[in-house]
């Protein structure tokens, strides 16, 4: 049976490779190199080894047509090799064979680069170069050099070592396997060595400069083959030549030496991270001269150097100075999504990236807006709002809320990036001020009040009460400062629900947009469009529906209840909902027609100075009690807020005066008398459909007016779209909540934590499965609390592994564990315990107390006395924790005394011998309590004494 030898075999499988993508291949041959190979392509056919037909001209161009006659037509793709010896491009234009020629694939193979791909990986590449350079070569020749050459290293390790695979053989050096265990005898040393230079093309010199001129060791070896395996992949992902000498021997290696390299390199990076990264930084320092001439714009897809991270970082960082917004994103969505190798373990470094992606999705937000300029009316301004102005405000909203979790002092170019990022305000400031502007001026020209459908007063009747007149329950979320952009993310979430309809559409807030405007006419208080305040002092106390007066929750209800009917019309607050059980929560809904909802949360955060924290919470909150609530019966759900609010940075520029300090609100002002000032507008209350008399005034900017007191950064009150603009967001269900209870267990270890973050480690596991899983790609979602402290803020920074961060949720992938780095603040110092859960009702998630405590940092907020103690409930209830005895005894005593001695704690548990096991055990007994230990020797007595609050 003819078979083929190394080089021949080499370019058949290239051969077949080409009919399996093209179909029929014409093979221009001009100097007939492969006639005498091309036979033994026939004999193979027809031994039925080979899967194409082959056809060669002879001389004879009918004799050649009539065999490729019986080869035409058919249902099945032809596979075919149309051998033409002695024809070129040119020539076989004026030949028979010209249509099947622009049919087929043209091949072409030169034979000194066949050489090389054959003999690469099997041979030395010094090798390759002694045989090409012997000068006119055959193909029976390389043929005869090859087999020559593989039959010498027959036997012995060098056998063995040709059918271990490149990785693994490296693998093997590094875990002391049985070829590393080898690699002390000369002669096995050589044939490892042999393997490696066949395998990366890594030259002599190399080798020479990277071994030890004393004993080799196994992982010398590695190291040779892996530094230039890298250095392969680097000079070969540049966009440049290499500017470093010693890289030019990496230059000219085939291509499938450097797919080797490649590979090799990726492999060490996935499974031998830190020898890589030893390996790395090692040859690094050979290249101090590439480093410094590399620029970003030199470098390619991989980062096989940590200095191409450093130069991507600030050639980004610079990118945001130019307002180059699409690069930057580019860079920074390849890195944040775990393409770098750099950034794997450096959560600094990750945290900076991220940084950086939310501030060029900032500035791309602001590029697509541009400027609102004039419009014809208020409804064109809503319409221009959702359509570009929203996308800017939420991006501007997760930048501050990303920059409150992630820009701490230890992040690699801090003060550069915190420059960038206060950049960043000023372009979304100017933005808001400008589009401010326009839309006062709007108001100036078409009034402020908008048409009907626009208006929040009709919202009742023309959205919630027909609802309500359908059969089941309706829910009605009124959530105070929820900004039309979150309740866009909101709908987000909510619209992929199976057997849901979902609608998210835009009004504009009463004026002024605060709470008891918004909340109040929230209710069906308006009388043909009108309506009438109860004012005092300039403030808006409430609203007269011509019978009572709607100014608080309980009045609200009673005017909703009125117009919708039913037995029962139940009030509750968001917290209500989520800690009530699935009974009680069900009875509380029983025979209404109507349930409100409403929360303070996003207000009162942002009141204290804390909204950025706390906003994906409660968002996560209020996809939880939508699942509740539809669990328990409702059918059909209404979003919307009483108002907006400006997120402003206030070292940004001075307040706006307006006379007295007293005189005006933060965002709004209130005058008997129609007087004008600058800089502001003023629209009579009676144009607003008011019964009532009396002028606003609102800065005409997103400036807030100066009334002495201390600025928070979040602001509502005035005519910006930010908050006036609000979501009206319906969702109906066609079908009940499905059945099914997918039923999951948490694990969770204390981690170390990283620049200022804790850290725990998790798993979700499937503990059974009840019904089927519609969820997303096996993710349950999951939130960090704190149930001792509920006080305590959580502010989730970053993950790594099997799970992701995404709208204020860990998106956890089951069976796979992940590491969450987190903050927890709070008005005082203490150590707490944390708990994983589950915040919706999608799964049966049982939670996770984390066997150990973390650190609370104390934070200042607006309202809160700074000496204020965290409440804390259950406050021994950390005691039980410790085993029982004299370590009980012992914490209890430094709880309640704050020091014992050594002496002491011998006595306590027992002698000597059990005072040293305790103090080997020490660091894992106080993880588990609320405050902090250190250990003090003074005058030579050893004392443990207690660190901030005992709780």
């Amino acid at each position: 049976m003819t078979t083929l030898d190394p080089v021949s075999e080499t370019l058949e499988a290239d051969l077949r490779d080409w009919v399996r993508r093209h179909g029929i291949v014409v093979w221009l041959d001009l100097d007939d190199h492969y006639g005498g190979f091309v036979d033994r392509l026939t004999q193979l056919r027809e031994a039925g080894s080979l899967p194409y037909d082959v056809r060669t001209f002879r001389g004879s161009h009918l004799e050649l047509m009539l065999a490729l006659e019986p080869l035409a037509g058919g249902v099945d793709k032809t596979q075919l090799v149309v051998h033409l010896p002695g024809f070129t491009e040119d020539t076989v234009r004026t030949t028979p064979f010209l249509e099947l020629y622009f049919a087929g694939a043209r091949y072409r193979k030169a034979l000194d680069t066949l050489v090389t791909e054959a003999a690469a990986g099997r041979v030395r590449p010094e090798q390759i170069a002694a045989f090409r350079e012997q000068g006119r070569m055959t193909l029976d020749s390389a043929d005869a050099w090859l087999a020559a050459l593989l039959a010498d290293a027959e036997g012995g390790l060098a056998t063995q070592l040709r059918a271990i695979a490149l990785p693994a053989l490296i693998e093997d050096l590094l875990t002391g396997g049985f070829v590393a265990r080898r690699v002390a005898s000369i002669e096995d040393q050589s044939a490892v060595w042999d393997r490696l230079a066949a395998g990366t093309g890594l030259t002599e010199a190399w080798r020479d400069e990277c071994l030890p001129t004393s004993t080799v060791r196994a992982e010398d070896l590695a190291f040779a083959a892996a530094s230039w395996a890298i250095c392969a992949e680097y000079v070969h992902d540049l966009r440049r030549p290499p500017v470093a000498d010693r890289l030019e021997s990496v230059r000219s290696l085939p291509r499938p030496l450097i797919d080797a390299c490649r590979e090799l390199a990726a492999h060490l990076r996935d499974r031998h991270a830190d020898f890589y990264r030893r390996t790395a930084d090692e040859a690094e320092d050979w290249l101090a001269d590439e480093s410094e001439a590399t620029r970003a714009v030199d470098l390619g897809h991989t980062d096989t150097f940590r200095f191409e991270e450093d130069k991507l970082l600030k050639a980004a960082l610079a990118a945001l100075a130019e307002r180059r917004w699409d690069a930057v994103r580019q860079w920074a969505d390849a890195r944040v999504d775990g393409a770098s190798f750099w950034l794997r373990d450096d959560i600094s470094r990750r945290s900076a990236w991220q940084l950086v992606a939310d501030a060029a999705q900032l500035g791309q937000a602001l590029t697509a807006a541009g400027t609102l300029g004039s419009l014809d009316g208020l409804d064109a301004a809503v319409e221009q709002y959702v359509a570009r102005g929203a996308a800017v405000d939420q991006a501007h909203r997760h930048l501050e809320q990303r920059r409150l979790a992630l820009l701490y002092p230890q992040l690699p170019e801090f003060e550069t990036l915190r420059a960038r990022l206060d950049g960043l305000r000023k372009l979304w400031r100017d933005w808001a001020d400008a589009w401010a502007r326009d839309f006062n001026q709007t108001c100036r020209q078409h009034g402020f009040l908008p048409p009907a459908a626009l208006q929040q007063r009709t919202l009742f009747d023309d959205v919630v009460r027909p609802l309500t007149q359908e059969s089941g329950l309706t829910a009605l979320f009124v959530v105070d400062a929820l900004r039309y952009e979150m309740g866009e993310e909101l709908y987000r979430t909510l619209a992929d629900t199976p057997a849901t309809t979902t609608h998210l559409r835009a009004r504009l807030a009463e004026l002024p947009t605060v709470t008891e405007v918004g909340m109040n006419v929230l209710a069906p208080v308006a009388d043909r469009g009108r309506l009438r305040p109860a004012l005092a002092n300039g403030a808006v106390q409430g609203f007269s529906t011509g019978v009572f007066s709607v100014s608080d929750p309980e009045s609200r209800k009673r005017a909703m209840h009125d117009r919708v009917g039913g037995a029962t019309c139940p009030w509750l607050t968001l917290e209500e909902v989520l800690t009530r059980d699935a009974t009680s929560l069900k009875q509380a809904v029983a025979r209404a027609r109507l349930v409100i909802i409403q929360s303070r949360e996003i207000d009162d955060a942002g009141e204290k100075g804390a909204g950025p924290a706390v906003f994906d919470h409660v968002m996560q909150k209020l996809r939880a009690a939508w699942r509740l609530l539809r669990d328990a019966g409702a059918r059909r759900f209404v979003f919307t807020a009483d108002h907006g609010f400006l997120l402003l940075d206030e070292t940004a520029g001075p307040a706006q005066s307006h006379g007295r300090k007293v005189d005006p609100k933060r965002r709004y002002a209130y005058s008997t008398v129609a007087a004008d000032h600058a800089g502001e507008v003023r629209v009579p209350l009676s144009e607003l459909g008011y019964e009532a008399e009396g002028h606003l005034m609102f800065a005409e900017s997103t400036a807030v007016y100066d009334t002495g007191q201390r600025a928070t950064g979040f602001a509502h009150g005035g005519n910006s779209l930010q908050e006036r603009v609000i979501p009206v967001l319906t969702v109906s269900h066609r079908a009940p909540s499905g059945g099914g209870t997918l039923q999951y267990g948490l694990t969770a270890k204390v981690q170390e934590g990283v620049a200022g973050m804790h850290c725990l480690e998790a798993t979700v596991n499937t503990a059974s499965q009840l019904g089927l899983d519609f969820s997303r790609s096996g993710e349950v979602e999951l939130g960090l609390r704190v149930p001792e402290a509920p006080d305590v803020q959580v502010e989730l920074c970053q993950t790594r592994g099997g799970a992701r961060l995404a709208a204020g949720a860990v998106l956890a992938t089951v069976g796979e564990a992940f590491e969450l780095f987190f903050r927890l603040s709070g008005t005082t110092e203490a150590r707490v315990l944390v708990e994983l859960h589950h915040p919706g009702a999608e799964a049966d998630v049982t939670p996770c107390t984390v066997d150990g405590r973390f650190a609370v940092t104390a934070a200042r907020t607006v309202g809160v006395s700074p000496g204020a103690p965290a409440r804390i409930v259950q406050r021994r209830e950390w005691l039980e924790s410790l085993p029982a005895g004299g370590v009980r005894q012992l914490f209890e005593h430094l709880a309640e005394h704050g020091a014992v001695t050594e002496v002491e704690v011998a006595s306590m548990l027992g002698g000597q011998r059990a005072a040293r096991r305790f103090a080997g055990q020490f660091e894992e007994l106080a993880a588990r309590v609320p405050f902090g230990v250190r250990i003090d020797v003074v005058a030579g007595v050893k004392r443990y004494v207690r660190e901030g609050s005992s709780s």
